[in-house]
């Protein structure tokens, strides 16, 4: 059994908040330079602090082996914890060695003697004699190796030996200065353990909640927004230039399962283990060579145009009473013998039927990489003119802009085919409350007065 029982000698090692640290420190060395215990405290530090930072800011927190949880006897109500490695939220390693045991039913008879609030209490099973409990853990440090250390700390730090006056009020000898070289004693070693510890569930569910940063939501928003790598980044730039999140706490979530508690009050105890949900458990951390071999089967499966120009911005503005434009903005130029003038890109509209498309083509498209007050874009850009003489176009109808699979591929000079291969740009229109134009509105997407949208 690991040492992480005994608490009393174990403390947290930092702060618990973590975040964006003021800056690094770290020492120069000189000839003669006198190396005091701030020195080598800070030059730790140093290291520590960025090896933390490098983990938290780029690797985050969750599990990267091991740490399964399960029963150490099918039968009893004793759990394993399994020997494994993760980061918690301040980027710190939290190395378990060697498999742990829990004993639940010791637990709980503890928890029973704590004082709460009876409508408040967690000891008390459901209706089906049962308690919701979570396995959690967290970085700890433990001091050890306890050595000889001067009483006096001048004693360390000077030429004076025993029987000096360093410290003494300027007197020498035993009177002025009794115990000059007194010895104590100090602790040696700083051991990075951990601390395993059972919860109930309320708790562990608070106590264990992740903030991926960007958090989910944005990261999802970005990506219903963007329309290729380079879109993609551009859209994760505004979260992620929001701020750095610190943590509040450092502990991961290894597991949860069911307690079926038997008999009553002070005689009430665990008799089984049932329900252990792995699937709860804090993130894991895939390491560069699984993620190199995930984005190697990936691009496997793209193929070579990878490179190619990419759609970076849809931006639709009306021309006339009866044309629309929509402008393309790429980020590098196409070949304009490949691009079709009316077979590359469609439009359609869904009603409560379906999806209706109109009698003929309204959508024909031009390559200009000039800006001229006809072609807005300083750059290469496609244009589609949408003629919308019969009235496809209305207000509050939702539509796709998107790229027939049948259609010849839109190339670069070098035949690297456009990116997104099958675009399909999402959009509302509503009707300007000043000019009286149709306005599009990207579906998921931000709302602009011109309608623009990152693709």
């Amino acid at each position: 059994m690991s040492r992480w029982q005994e608490l009393q000698t174990r403390s947290r090692g930092d702060d618990a908040r973590c975040g964006l640290p003021a800056g690094f420190f770290r020492l120069r060395y000189f000839h003669g330079k006198q190396m005091r215990l701030a020195d080598y405290v800070d030059e730790q530090r140093y290291h520590a602090g960025k090896m933390r930072f490098h983990n938290e800011r780029l690797h985050g927190a969750g599990i990267l082996c091991g740490l399964g949880v399960s029963l150490l006897d099918p039968d009893g109500v004793a759990l394993r914890v399994a020997r494994g490695a993760a980061l918690d939220d301040c980027g710190r390693e939290i190395v378990v060695g060697h498999d742990q045991c829990v004993d639940v039913d010791a637990w709980y008879r503890a928890q029973k003697k704590l004082p709460r609030r009876d409508e408040d209490n967690p000891c008390h099973p459901d209706k089906e004699n049962r308690v919701r409990i979570c396995v959690v853990i967290r970085y700890a440090e433990c001091s050890g190796a306890p050595e000889p250390a001067p009483r006096n700390p001048c004693v360390a730090t000077s030429g004076c030996g025993c029987g000096g006056s360093c410290g003494c009020g300027g007197g020498s000898g035993p009177a002025a200065c009794p115990d000059p070289c007194g010895v104590g004693a100090e602790f040696g070693r700083v051991t990075e353990e951990f601390e395993l510890r059972l919860m109930f569930h309320p708790e562990a569910r608070r106590l264990t909640e992740h903030r991926l940063f960007p958090n989910a939501d944005a990261i999802d928003q970005a990506v219903l927004d963007a329309s290729g790598g380079i879109g993609l980044l551009t859209a994760l730039a505004a979260p992620i230039r929001t701020g750095c999140p610190g943590s509040d706490e450092g502990w991961l979530l290894l597991a949860c399962f069911s307690a079926v508690v038997e008999g009553e009050d002070d005689e009430a105890k665990i008799v089984r283990v049932d329900d252990i949900d792995l699937e709860c458990a804090s993130q894991v951390l895939l390491s560069t060579e699984v993620i190199q071999y995930l984005l190697a089967s990936l691009y496997a499966e793209i193929d070579p145009s990878i490179g190619g120009p990419e759609i970076i911005q849809i931006a639709l503005r009306r021309l006339d009473e009866a044309r629309y434009q929509v402008m393309l903005s790429l980020s590098a130029p196409i070949d304009r013998a490949s691009l079709d003038e009316s077979a590359n890109f469609d439009l359609r509209r869904l009603n409560k039927t379906g999806w209706d498309r109109p009698e003929n083509n309204v959508v024909s498209a031009e390559y200009h990489q000039k800006m001229t007050d006809r072609y807005p874009i300083d750059g290469p850009a496609i244009y589609l003119t949408i003629d919308n003489s019969d009235g496809f176009l209305a207000a509050d109808a939702r539509y796709q802009l998107f790229t027939p699979r049948d259609a010849d591929p839109v190339v670069d000079p070098q035949l690297r085919q456009l990116r997104p291969r099958d675009l399909a740009w999402r959009f509302r229109l509503c009707t300007d409350a000043d000019s009286g134009d149709l306005v599009a509105h990207p579906i998921h997407g931000h709302a602009h007065s011109e309608g623009k949208s990152d693709a």
